[in-house]
């Protein structure tokens, strides 16, 4: 019986490799577009931008250790800015089983981004190609292929028109698509993978469905301290071939509140709330809750080398019954345009050895 699913899912693979070189067109061409009308430096020219420094605020470093300190799952770094006219980020990150490398920018509104994604402790990464043009209102267009151990596991393309109400505070989206999804996954190990169909699914499910999206929040300051904020996301996929369709909802309030210079103290909790089913598993989201709490202090100064920053975060998934509680210590190197430091963490809840709790070790960064 698994073999038969194998063979299905090979079959249909080659009927959609099409969409693989379609994806890659549609990347080139955006690209080309996008930078012939940008009147800027030669885009792949290696040197310093003015704002160089300020592209290491989403620069993550990765070192994520299992159950001990001496069992590395993974090493590397994260959206890391090359020196550049056009900012292309860069990451590369060695996992047990696999290496992740992207290589992503954003020009005119459009995402272009190719490479291995993170798959967590999976036997492979995910083969990632997309082109996405996003701007806040007027037409959108996106092409996704993303594969597993050399089969594609997921497509999408898509085509629609967003506008805003209420001073932009409100996005309100409608797309209309073609997705692909095996709804499989894979087990055993990188020498022997054995493909698996999800339960509640069919494999291999090719279907047309639109998305519907009204987003947007609005915060105010009390006072020179104290600032709120709430944030919902509402998202409705119907798939009518399959007479299917999900509506969720996000809800987010959050705060922050900073009593003296340096130190600033946050909070925030999400609140998901799921109705109906989805055809393909990518799209489907069930209902959660995740409140999340941290405490900075940035230490004035500005010296050659020293301390910059503590940072202690905590974390509770309401759903998966997971806390986590993790302190963070942040070095001032002024050779660097970021601060890097260690992270030393407890989680209580499921963990990787099997046991109710577990140390969590890993590299932070933050910028200046």
């Amino acid at each position: 019986m698994q073999d038969a699913v194998v063979r299905k899912h090979f079959s249909t693979t080659k009927t959609l490799r099409r969409f693989k070189s379609g994806l890659a067109s549609l990347a080139l061409a955006s690209a080309s577009l996008s930078l012939a009308q940008t009147a800027a430096p030669e885009p792949f020219k290696f040197q310093i931008p003015s704002n160089y420094i300020n592209r290491f605020s989403n620069t993550e470093g990765v070192l994520d250790f299992g159950p001990t300190v001496s069992d590395v799952d993974a090493v590397g770094v994260r959206a890391f800015p090359l020196p550049t006219p056009q900012d292309f980020r860069v990451s590369l990150v060695r996992h047990t089983n696999y290496w992740e490398y992207v290589l992503s920018t954003r020009v005119k509104d459009t995402t272009l981004l190719g490479g291995v994604i993170n798959n967590g402790n999976a036997l492979g990464g995910i083969a990632k190609l997309e082109a996405t043009h996003d701007p806040l209102k007027g037409i959108q267009y996106s092409g996704i292929v993303q594969g597993e151990l050399g089969n594609i596991s997921f497509s999408r393309f898509s085509v629609g028109y967003a506008f805003t109400v209420w001073e932009n505070r409100i996005r309100i989206l409608n797309n209309v698509g073609v997705g692909y999804d095996w709804n499989s996954y894979f087990q055993g190990t990188p020498e022997n993978p054995v493909l698996k169909v999800r339960g509640g699914y069919e494999s291999n499910v090719l279907t047309p469905y639109t998305f519907s999206q009204v987003s947007g929040g609005y915060g105010e300051p009390i006072g020179k301290e104290f600032n709120w904020r709430l944030d919902a996301n509402a998202r409705l996929y119907t798939f009518p071939l399959d007479l299917k369709a999900q509506l969720s909802l996000d809800v987010t309030p959050s705060f922050t509140y900073r009593p003296v210079a340096g130190l600033a103290l946050t909070a925030s909790h999400l609140e998901r709330f799921v109705l109906g089913d989805s055809s393909l598993y990518t799209y489907n989201l069930d209902r959660y809750q995740e409140s999340n709490a941290s405490v900075t202090y940035r230490i004035p100064g500005t010296p050659d080398f020293g301390l910059g920053a503590l940072r202690v975060r905590g974390s509770r998934n309401w759903t998966g019954d997971y806390t986590y509680l993790r302190n963070d210590v942040f070095l001032n190197i002024k050779a660097l345009p970021f601060l890097i430091g260690p992270s030393v963490g407890y989680q209580w809840g499921p963990a990787k050895n099997g046991s109710n709790s577990q140390w969590l070790y890993a590299l932070v960064v933050i910028g200046r």
